[in-house]
């Protein structure tokens, strides 16, 4: 897996994926950036939420789920002091679904995020991984 990374002025930076995908990474105004694109901590955040919906996603149509609904929401607290890794991230799964039961879910959840998501277990090496499953029932509102 290779990127190849461009500054582009200021703060910001924009990266190539070897498919040809890419991202610009800033940082808040207070730090010199413009504040218009992720920082790479969010893009870890974001990078973790995905691995493990990738993995909730797949888990949960081996076990015959239609799902409906799947939202990730995900909370980190930093270290105060340098470097400021995240030392606790919560990850909050909303799922809904034919055929999903708090059973499936949590099950599904606990395989994703303790043992397939790759970056979630990078993470864990210097941050305290914790997570909730809310399953909706199907046609519940948003």
């Amino acid at each position: 897996m290779e990127i190849k990374m461009k500054w582009d002025g200021d703060a910001r930076f924009t990266s190539k994926t070897e498919t040809g995908a890419s991202v610009t990474v800033d940082t808040g105004v207070a730090f010199g950036g413009s504040g218009k694109h992720p920082t790479p901590m969010e893009l870890v955040l974001i990078a973790l939420a995905g691995c493990a919906g990738i993995d909730l996603v797949m888990i949960l149509e081996k076990m015959r789920v239609n799902l409906s609904k799947v939202a990730i929401d995900v909370e980190a607290q930093r270290r105060d002091a340098e470097p400021r890794y995240f030392k606790e991230i919560k990850i909050v799964y909303t799922l809904a679904g034919e055929g999903l039961t708090e059973d499936k879910a949590g099950r599904a959840a606990k395989l994703a995020t303790e043992k397939y998501c790759s970056v979630g277990v990078m993470l864990r090496e210097k941050a305290e991984i914790t997570y909730e499953v809310n399953v909706e029932q199907v046609g519940s509102p948003a």
